[in-house]
């Protein structure tokens, strides 16, 4: 049987309250998961992450279009650029930190530092995308 009666729709305003209270969750979920993880500076799988990556990016830009203060609005940039350290199938965490002055000199492993070499280069492109993403939100909110 068919539902015969009237179907309520939301107005555009309350889907929109809707979309930003959900990708607020988002982010909120996202820097939790960071804090929580101690991800620092480290290039991760996209498969650890909490959310799928397309979806924090759209959570990201609907929330920085959105907040009035430049302070937060700032922070928000900075915390949705951290995506960029997340690639698909990139397996194993690679730990990005200072090389102890004794060991800077030891022939180093071929494949490790490629697959090194290669993630930066995704993350540093990444992160330009990312940057131009954000910065197209930011000109939206301040219609």
């Amino acid at each position: 049987m068919l539902y015969e009666g009237p179907f309520h729709r939301r107005p555009p305003a309350d889907r929109y309250a809707i979309a930003l209270e959900e990708a607020n969750d988002a982010v909120s979920e996202y820097v939790r998961f960071v804090r929580d993880n101690d991800v620092g500076n480290d290039l991760v799988d996209e498969i650890e992450l909490p959310i799928p990556k397309p979806l924090l990016i759209e959570a990201f830009t609907l929330v920085i279009a959105a907040e009035n203060r430049p302070d937060i609005r700032a922070l928000l940039v900075k915390a949705g650029l951290t995506l960029s350290q997340y690639h698909v199938g990139l397996g194993e965490r690679i730990k990005v930190r200072p090389i102890p002055a004794a060991s800077r000199y030891r022939p180093s492993n071929p494949n490790v530092a490629r697959k090194f070499a290669c993630a930066l280069l995704l993350t540093a492109t990444d992160r330009t995308r990312l940057t131009e993403i954000y910065q197209n939100a930011l000109k939206r909110g301040r219609h």
